[in-house]
This record gives C-alpha cells, sequence and structure tokens, in this order.
C-alpha cells in the first residue's frame, strides 16, 4: 500500500479501479461526476470503458448489461437521478446480479448544485438494496471495495451515498500498489435469472427478503461500524456527518461518552445497535438530511425494550433541511451535554467558511456552448439570466 493525497471523488475512482471495475457510467451531474473525471484520467492505461450516457437510466441498464456478463461495473449518479433510476432498479433487485455492481449515490445536502434538498437514504429501505456511507475519503476507498465484493457475494447491487462536502474532502489515502487486474466472472445462462415476470416475481421478492437477512449478519460484522468510548451518554454519527461530529469534538471525546460511527445504512446492524442502546440512558443521532437513522433507531429501541432515550431532528436538536453545519452539531451538543467545552468556536456567522466550492457547470457538460452563448446574447439585451445545466 501506498499513501496518495486524494479527495472523496479521487478515492472512490481509486477503490473502483484497485477492485477490477470494467465498465463505468454516469450522466453528468455532481455530486459523483468528479469520480468519473478521474476514471476517465485513468480509463485508457487501464482499458475501462468509461461512458457519459444519454441519461441516467441508460446508464444503470449500461451497468446491468456487463453485470450479467460478469464484469464489474459502476453506476455514478448524483440525488436527483437516482430518482430517474427507479423504474429499473425496482426490477434489478428482484435479479440476482453476476459482477459486481455498485452504484455511487451523490446527495447535495443543502441544493448547491441541485433542484432540491433531497435525502435519498430512505430509497435504499424502498429498493431493498444495501446502502454505505463513508466518513472519510480513506474509509470511502476501502468501501468501494468492499461494495464490490458484496455485491458478488450477495447478489445485489450495492449504494454508497455521498454528499458534496465528503467529495471535497482532503486527506492521506493508503491505495494499493496491485496492478489492475479486471474481473470477468464470464456469462451465465440461467432462463428467468434475470428476468422477472409475473410468474416468478414472488419468488423472487421471497429470495430477495432471504439475502437482506443474510446481509443483516455482514451488517453486523462490517468494520463500517464502530462503537467506542464508555458511558451513559451516546452520540451516533451517520456517514459523513460522524466526521464533522469529531471535529467539534476535537478527535479526543470526553471520557464519559459512547460514540457510534455508522456506515451501514441499510440493513441497519441491529444486533450492534441493540448492545449499544442498552448501554445508554440518552442517545443524539447525528446525521444529514433528513431523520432517517433516528427514525430506524427509534423502531430498534422500542422492539428490544431499550429505555434509552433518543434525540435528534425529530426533537429539534439539529435541523432536518440543508447541509449540517458543525455549528449546529456544537449547539446539540452543548445541549445534550451541559458540561460539554468546545475547543473550537464554531460560529453561524462563519458557516459560509464550510460550505462546499460549487464548480462551473458539470464535467463534460453537453450544453456548455449553448449555455454560454444563452448568456452571451442576454447581456446584450441586459438581461441577467440563471441558466442551470
Amino acid at each position: 500500500m501506498s499513501l496518495k493525497t486524494l479527495n472523496g471523488d479521487q478515492a472512490m475512482a481509486f477503490g473502483a479501479l484497485s477492485s477490477g471495475v470494467k465498465l463505468v457510467t454516469s450522466y453528468p451531474g455532481s455530486p459523483s461526476s468528479g469520480t468519473v473525471e478521474t476514471m476517465v484520467s485513468l480509463a485508457k492505461k487501464h482499458k475501462i470503458y468509461v461512458e457519459w450516457s444519454s441519461n441516467e437510466k441508460v446508464s444503470l441498464e449500461m451497468g446491468i448489461g456487463a453485470s450479467i456478463a460478469g464484469c464489474r461495473a459502476l453506476v455514478c449518479t448524483k440525488s436527483v437521478g437516482m430518482n430517474a433510476m427507479i423504474d429499473p432498479l425496482m426490477a434489478l433487485n428482484l435479479t440476482p446480479v453476476h459482477g459486481g455492481l455498485v452504484i455511487l449515490l451523490g446527495d447535495d445536502p443543502g441544493a448547491y448544485g441541485s433542484q432540491n434538498d433531497q435525502d435519498s437514504r430512505s430509497l435504499a429501505t424502498l429498493l431493498e438494496m444495501p446502502m454505505m456511507e463513508p466518513s472519510s475519503p480513506a474509509e470511502g476507498y476501502a468501501m468501494m471495495r468492499e461494495a464490490f465484493n458484496i455485491s458478488e457475494e450477495f447478489n445485489t447491487a450495492v449504494i454508497i451515498r455521498e454528499t458534496r462536502s465528503f467529495t471535497q474532502q482532503k486527506e492521506s489515502v493508503p491505495v494499493s500498489d496491485e496492478p489492475y487486474r479486471e474481473v470477468n466472472l464470464g456469462l451465465v445462462r440461467e432462463p428467468f435469472r434475470f428476468v422477472p415476470v409475473p410468474k416468478n416475481a414472488v419468488k423472487k421478492h421471497r429470495d430477495l427478503h432471504r439475502r437482506i437477512e443474510a446481509m443483516s449478519e455482514w451488517a453486523d460484522s462490517s468494520p463500517f461500524n464502530r462503537v467506542t468510548g464508555a458511558g451513559v451518554k451516546g452520540i451516533l454519527g451517520a456517514g459523513f456527518a460522524h466526521a464533522k461530529l469529531l471535529d467539534v469534538l476535537g478527535h479526543e471525546h470526553p471520557g464519559k461518552l459512547r460514540l457510534f460511527k455508522l456506515g451501514v445504512l441499510y440493513p441497519l446492524p441491529r444486533k450492534t445497535i441493540t448492545e449499544f442502546l442498552r448501554d445508554c440512558d440518552e442517545v443524539l443521532i447525528v446525521e444529514e438530511i433528513e431523520p432517517y437513522v433516528e427514525t430506524h433507531i427509534k423502531a430498534i429501541a422500542h422492539d428490544n425494550g431499550c429505555p434509552a432515550k433518543i434525540y435528534g431532528k425529530q426533537s429539534n436538536h439539529l435541523s432536518r433541511e440543508g447541509e449540517l453545519f458543525r455549528w449546529q452539531i456544537q449547539r446539540a451538543l452543548t445541549e445534550f451535554i451541559p458540561e460539554f467545552v468546545p475547543r473550537r468556536k464554531y460560529l453561524k456567522e462563519k458557516e459560509d467558511e464550510e460550505k462546499p466550492i460549487k464548480k462551473d457547470y458539470c464535467a463534460d457538460c453537453n450544453y456548455d456552448e449553448i449555455l454560454d452563448t444563452l448568456e452571451e446574447a442576454a447581456e446584450s439585451l441586459g438581461q441577467r439570466p440563471v441558466l442551470i445545466g
């Protein structure tokens, strides 16, 4: 292993490269396009096929085709692009995939480059597909490698959720020195394995639930979920929100505090969560955007008779709209732990310093010349239009 300074986008790309990915597809849209940009720079040397598809649905169908052929495929999309994929995904979930198939899903808390402030995590429950979210670029690299493995182990597509702020986070990432080796499992010919129809849909749904049950055991043993510290007060940080939480705590959290770093979002590690809840009197859930984890944690607590009080967005400790800023976490911690003294003051007035940098149009945008021409024409008429693309 050698160390490379990578941002979140690049770490995901190198994780896919070291996994032997053969096909990478996307429709331009950030966040997630940065990973495709990196793959474009790596593609020629390693003979990887990278495509900007005509739309998100086509990009997914390309990935499905590669998986059926036994190759590993990465499909990159942003939140609203994921919505366009739901039609084929609702059939793909019933289809035991062959070659590893990973969907990199870029959410955009704060809607810095999107038409909505969507939290796509709830789609994992609808689609009944495993979903993970890394807390750092290094974990993103490892998570991408693991995603391809569990995709083939459990015959399912795997979703990795990232946020815009995560994609721009930089750190030293241990990267494999092994040369690129394409993974090709070969074509399998199994009638109706890849074709859900009325005759087999219910059986396939039942088989899917068996696979999810097996995946639940994997989730409980996953290294992407980790509990540290001790005490009767606990804080659960989900995905990249955990990194923000550590920034506020100063990475040396108080001794009488139990921390849960959650990386597997679906299926949730129910046994690990139950043990955590039983050790705590009160728990604060830190996540972006909606109270997805908080809602499920409350259900797990109820089902297992855990009396711990659970706080988060539904208790108004944290906002359920927009990006989660560190000053908001600091305020919630001060309320949750009265004796908490922050090592650094995060101020609402300086939240702009935390906002991710929004670049120009998406990489390889097919419409940039048209948009530039429209802008020039409008300015010549004394108008200032809002152009999106």
